[in-house]
């Protein structure tokens, strides 16, 4: 079933996914021109917020949970914009990952995009199958990034990777985690559970 206003959150959220996708462009490719491009898109994002959350408000019968969403789109755009920091500070400080923390990083990337994606659609439609989705596959993500941490920590005691790209490959993955963070709980405003009739744990 479609959720009342639903489509107004769209613009917004197709912003932050495109920003996501442009900031994932300029890690593979160190494109500064993505960089730019996703930095515009973060700043719209941040002055459409407020305004979106006044029309929601102001319209009869819209899903309450709606009201929170461009909130937690900002908040992604906020992580967005920490991530592409981090990349602008490793290009001017000739910071480069290992192999397999390219590799690693690359992985993130495209499962948060993803996520991301199936939440935006989340909120378009209400779709409870979808929601379970993004509920499991955020717990997934998160999982796989402390995995990632962890060895990530052994190849910095190793010698294998450098201090000054350790503490940048750490914010990579703190960054993305937190934009499945708000991904995760924007479903749960939408579809309280994911889980099936009956269950009444509310993730937030």
């Amino acid at each position: 079933m479609a959720i009342a206003s639903g489509d107004l959150t769209l613009p917004l959220f197709d912003d932050a996914v495109e920003m996501l996708a442009l900031t994932s462009r300029a890690f593979h490719e160190r494109d500064a021109t993505a960089l730019d491009s996703a930095a515009t898109l973060g700043l719209s994002i941040h002055k459409r917020e407020k305004e979106l959350t006044e029309r929601l408000l102001a319209i009869p019968g819209a899903a309450p949970g709606l009201l929170f969403i461009p909130g937690h789109v900002e908040r992604i755009g906020d992580a967005l914009e920490g991530l592409i920091r981090c990349l602008l500070d490793m290009e001017a400080e000739g910071v480069v990952f290992t192999e397999r923390g390219v590799r690693e990083a690359s992985e993130l990337f495209e499962r948060g995009h993803s996520i991301l994606e199936c939440a935006r659609d989340v909120v378009l439609t209400g779709n409870a199958v979808l929601a379970r989705h993004v509920e499991l596959e955020s717990m997934r993500f998160q999982e796989i990034a402390s995995e990632f941490a962890a060895a990530h920590e052994d190849r910095l005691v190793e010698g294998v990777c450098r201090p000054g790209a350790s503490s940048a490959y750490l914010a990579v993955l703190d960054y993305l985690r937190e934009v499945v963070r708000h991904a995760r709980q924007a479903t749960a405003r939408i579809v309280p559970t994911g889980r099936g009739p009956g269950d009444t744990v509310r993730f937030v």
